[in-house]
């Protein structure tokens, strides 16, 4: 939350009944804390003010500072103490223990992951929370806190999983944060190496109704591997490194044995090679997903968001010959896809940011996934994030409707028609016809069938422009993108264009904003490097406040450069940027 720069709105002293009725309020949020303890965290006598800080997402948060130390961060949601505060009260919140490693890549910004937590052998002694609550994280040399975020796992789905994120940062000890000015100097308590609690299996046995596991997970999930008897070994510790044994070799292996297994190698291949595609919208999207899981489960970042999933992955992962449109399935929509996805227990999906969803887990154990026979459909294409920027070929399209049926016989309802074809048929029309105005010159006299269309007397005399805009409002605008593979997709909405926007930002430097690039099949990270080797300065993809998607940020006012090369290297038309005859008129700096 603090690992980008903020800034301050406000910061007003606290009078005396307000820091009473701060005190109350962590007694709410935190009643497992005695009054005695949080007297100390708050003391009546103290210097106490109230930040409000506006972060780098546009988010507003109020942070509590009592006597030159933030102790409290306040969210929409509820209150959430600092290191600071742990530090007085280490069992305000559930704490758990990470390597000391994973500290640093916390602090730059990476998700917690779970092989970065250790565990207890058996889970004896681990704190017991449920998703979404608030945890601490120390080190294994010093169990002064040093993370405090949001649990994204249960406390049983961290001692049942091998990996996955288990935590969202909120405040990271070294952030920005501990380095406000002011502040008194922000250090962190050098304590001694944490342990965890003395519970014993037997009040661990006893209390595991109250952990968030599921368990019917052993049924409908079963173990893949054969597991051993409880009286031939001890039982696994998490995250334990374990040796494998060498295979013995033989110098001297029979000829025949050789045939018979490349016999079986031969008999089972065509079973995997040739995997059932699913011929419905629906399976075809499970198979793609099924597919992505088994494929890159291991390799992927988390959290990933939806809208990356979707064009990034599972239409990069659909065969040649067919065409992943969520639109054409049940769901319509990918976030219900998602959804149900999710109650199969797949994936999990979380809200990351205010209306942005993301998939921060993937179970690859799952026995649909187990059982699926993952073979990428071509081996040609490749992730987007590393293709070069291709955008499609775009065009203006006008598809027929019911009110202009007549107009164009030969077309059916809802084919799309370019403003050519539809200024060629309405031409046709008006010659066949001889509706020419012969009282004024560039003029057309409506029929009944033109009056009707344009909404206007019959025998009137209209201007041919007038008259084309009037047949195309009757129409669906609608776009045309030709991508270089040979296929064609049609989109029944007009497209927003491609704005560009020039600001200033501190120092009185200037940038160029470009945004709704990506509606348009552009690959941001492809297109800033290219941009940045155009015109030799700072570029990167960036995301204002309140913003859904990503839009590139150029060093300096380059809207001459931007226009130039969208419209003259990517044929993209001039009406689909915003602005274009501006920029270009520009002399180039």
């Amino acid at each position: 939350m603090f690992a980008k720069p903020y800034k301050l709105k406000s910061n007003n002293t606290l009078k005396n009944t307000e820091k009473k009725h701060l005190a109350q309020r962590i007694l709410h949020y935190f009643p497992g804390v005695t009054e005695e303890k949080v007297k100390d965290l708050v003391p009546v006598k103290s210097t106490s003010s109230c930040m409000k800080l506006v972060l780098h997402s546009g988010e507003t948060v109020g942070v509590y500072v009592v006597d030159g130390l933030p102790i409290m961060i306040e969210t929409e949601e509820q209150l959430v103490p600092t290191v600071c505060a742990l530090w007085k009260i280490p069992d305000l919140i559930p704490t758990i223990t990470i390597h000391t490693p994973v500290l640093a890549k916390v602090l730059g910004g990476a998700p917690l992951y779970l092989p970065g937590v250790t565990l207890p052998p058996g889970g004896v002694g681990f704190p017991r929370f449920a998703r979404g609550s608030l945890l601490a994280a120390c080190t294994l040399d010093n169990s002064a806190a040093a993370i405090v975020g949001r649990s994204m796992l249960s406390s049983g789905d961290m001692l049942l999983r091998a990996a996955g994120t288990c935590l969202e940062s909120i405040q990271v000890y070294g952030d920005l944060l501990c380095k406000e000015t002011k502040f008194d100097k922000v250090e962190r308590p050098k304590l001694g190496p944490p342990t965890y609690g003395n519970t014993t299996p037997d009040s661990l046995a006893t209390d595991i109704s109250q952990l968030n596991i599921q368990l019917n997970v052993k049924e409908e999930w079963p173990s893949l591997t054969k597991q051993m008897d409880q009286t031939e070994a001890p039982a696994p510790v998490p995250n334990e490194p374990k040796l494998i044994p060498e295979i013995p070799h033989t110098e001297t292996v029979d000829n025949t044995e050789v045939i018979e297994n490349e016999d079986s190698i031969i008999t089972e291949c065509p079973q995997v090679e040739e995997p059932s595609i699913p011929a419905d919208m629906d399976g075809l999207l499970q198979w793609c997903l099924l597919t992505f899981i088994k494929l890159e489960s291991k390799r992927i970042e988390l959290p990933l968001k939806t809208n990356l999933l979707y064009k990034n992955h599972l239409m990069s992962l659909c065969p040649s010959d067919r065409t992943l449109e969520v639109k054409k399935s049940s769901y319509k929509k990918m976030g219900k896809f998602l959804e149900s996805m999710q109650q199969q227990g797949l994936l999990e999906v979380r809200e990351i940011e205010k209306g942005v969803d993301a998939v921060v887990a993937l179970n690859a154990a799952h026995p649909l996934v187990a059982a699926h026979a993952a073979v990428r459909a071509t081996s040609t294409r490749t992730t987007p994030t590393h293709a070069p920027a291709q955008p499609p070929l775009v065009r203006e399209m006008f598809c027929v409707t019911a009110a202009v049926a007549e107009l164009f016989p030969a077309h059916k309802k809802g084919t799309p028609l370019t403003p050519a074809e539809v200024r060629s048929t309405l031409t046709e029309y008006v010659k066949s016809r001889n509706l020419n105005s012969s009282q004024q010159k560039g003029a057309v006299t409506l029929d009944a069938l033109l009056s009707k269309i344009v909404s206007k007397p019959e025998l009137d005399h209209i201007k041919w422009e007038e008259l084309m805009s009037g047949v195309q409002n009757k129409m669906t605008s609608s776009t045309e993108m030709r991508f270089a593979d040979g296929s064609v997709k049609l989109i029944k909405s007009k497209l927003e264009p491609i704005k560009m926007q020039v600001a200033t930002r501190s120092g009185n430097k200037k940038v160029t904003l470009v945004s709704n690039l990506e509606s348009f099949g552009f690959n941001l990270q492809s297109l800033s490097q290219e941009c940045q080797h155009g015109v030799a300065a700072s570029c990167g993809v960036t995301r204002s406040p309140g913003s859904k998607f990503d839009q590139l940020m150029l060093q300096g006012d380059q809207t001459y450069y931007v226009a130039k090369l969208l419209i003259e290297k990517y044929g993209l038309p001039k009406k689909f940027v915003e602005g274009a005859d501006k920029a270009l008129k520009k002399k180039k700096c």
